[in-house]
């Protein structure tokens, strides 16, 4: 099949067309937006250019499948105007569905976003962990004995983007001038930094977001990489799915994440645990052979 991913949202159309290419299908991701582009590649494109709108649906014309991640705005109404006898699957990630609805067959890439989407199926986010162990790994120089050192604590600070999320600033003020921990902000790095600077930690924070109630890509790649993850998981999804988080709230996450630092035997099992979800349920080979699957529904 000729295959069009159209945006690249965490590199996560990037992972599927690796793994698509080796099936021997002719694969192609356009994206618009520099940093991701630097980050993992792809045919850039600028879409406020005319001309390079022109240009793009002359070349997508080319291909049997129309891929589109984070289905939003001008181009989604362009897309569906031009989607004739094209497979066409929209697969958001976020905030392109979150607190909207969709009523067509699509794939959402967390769980929660199913309540907006009747029609939709949950497709688990692809994780390379050959690459990721491979990449991490050959050019790892960490220090991986514990004595004497301070339990490290990797975050992406999300958080920085939201009102009201002083209890998250608090409690790792809190802890790191209590010299309980050390905390490692991963913040605008390229991507195999980021893995390494997670390898580097034993603990990875995650979202803490009630209305999400989720995680996604950065916690995932920890737990490829056998580290326990601290993060809020609604109820309701985690009686239907179980995911090995260490789950915790707002208000409890200062005492939750003390309790982690201080239990090294629960921070082993939920790596170990972690590891094998990933590789269960978000392994690139089988979350590749899903989208196959639904490409050939809907041709």
């Amino acid at each position: 099949m000729k295959i069009a991913h159209i945006n690249n949202i965490s590199g996560i159309a990037s992972i599927i067309a690796k793994e698509q290419r080796k099936h021997g299908h002719q694969v192609d991701v356009f994206v618009f937006n520099k940093i991701i582009h630097s980050q993992f590649g792809g045919i850039m494109t600028n879409y406020r250019s005319p001309f390079a709108r022109w240009s793009l649906f002359k070349k997508l014309k080319e291909y049997e499948v129309w891929h589109y991640h984070y289905p939003y705005g001008s181009l989604k109404r362009s897309l569906e105007k031009r989607n004739k006898q094209k497979v066409y699957l929209k697969h958001y990630h976020g905030g392109d569905l979150r607190g909207k609805f969709d009523d067509d067959f699509c794939l959402v890439s967390t769980p929660d976003l199913l309540q907006y989407s009747p029609h939709g199926k949950w497709l688990p986010t692809p994780i390379d962990i050959a690459e990721i162990r491979e990449r991490v790994y050959s050019s790892d120089t960490t220090d991986k004995t514990i004595e004497n050192r301070k339990v490290r604590i990797a975050h992406y600070p999300y958080y920085k983007n939201f009102p009201g999320t002083d209890y998250y600033t608090n409690a790792l003020l809190d802890l790191g001038n209590a010299k309980k921990c050390e905390i490692v902000e991963i913040l605008r790095i390229p991507h195999i930094q980021t893995l390494q600077a997670i390898n580097s930690c034993d603990i990875v924070i995650g979202k803490i977001l009630p209305n999400v109630g989720w995680f996604g890509k950065f916690e995932l790649e920890g737990m490829a990489l056998g580290k326990p993850v601290i993060a809020y998981v609604s109820d309701k999804l985690y009686e239907e799915y179980r995911p090995p988080i260490f789950r915790t709230t707002q208000e409890s996450f200062k005492h939750d994440l003390e309790r982690l630092i201080e239990d090294t035997s629960k921070r082993q099992r939920l790596g170990k645990e972690g590891s094998d979800y990933v590789r269960k349920y978000h392994s690139v080979e089988s979350v590749t052979k899903i989208v196959q699957e639904y490409y050939a529904l809907l041709n």
